[in-house]
């Protein structure tokens, strides 16, 4: 039974440590990224040192390529409960144009595509015990809520209750 225990916390810390998520400083990003994302982050363009913010990048792979990249930024004024403000930019010739903006607590690229870019699965921390999940599909022109469920998690019960229902805009979340 130890050994069970040893073997499950190797694969959570080997999980977490190689979630494949690069984090660094806005600096660190490439210039037209950090460009855009600077321009429009509210919390980046009022900060003391904006560069020096950290931030979680993961990029968006569509048939084969390089398509865009989801910028977090990690810092007090981005994050609240849990949620931090949430940027997609997708690749336009040399800059990178806003698809999405949301407040998250993760965001990622799904392996289905719709209209050439994959979907993206987001989930909003609403407390301990639920969150509300959302899949974002492409439409062409932008990622839009297409399914949204609530997953609550009950004290005593294995597996969390699902509710689905009509989505909501972002901004009354917050």
């Amino acid at each position: 039974m130890k050994n069970w225990y040893l073997f499950l916390i190797f694969v959570l810390i080997a999980g977490t440590a190689f979630s494949g998520e690069p984090s660094g400083r806005i600096a660190d990003l490439q210039p037209e990224l950090k460009e855009a994302l600077t321009h429009d982050d509210a919390c980046v363009r009022t900060s003391a040192d904006p560069l020096q913010n950290p931030v979680e990048t993961q990029e968006i792979v569509s048939r084969g390529r390089a398509s865009g990249v989801i910028a977090a930024p990690q810092d007090e004024c981005d994050c609240r409960n849990g949620n931090c403000s949430t940027f997609v930019y997708l690749k336009s010739g040399d800059s990178f144009k806003l698809a999405l903006e949301d407040r998250l607590a993760s965001l990622h690229p799904m392996k289905i595509s719709k209209n050439g870019l994959p979907s993206l699965s987001g989930k909003f921390q609403v407390n301990a015990a639920e969150e509300e999940t959302t899949i974002y599909d492409w439409n062409g022109k932008a990622y839009e809520p297409s399914l949204c469920a609530t997953v609550t998690q009950r004290k005593n019960v294995r597996t969390p209750s699902i509710t689905r229902h009509p989505c909501k805009n972002p901004d009354s979340r917050n």
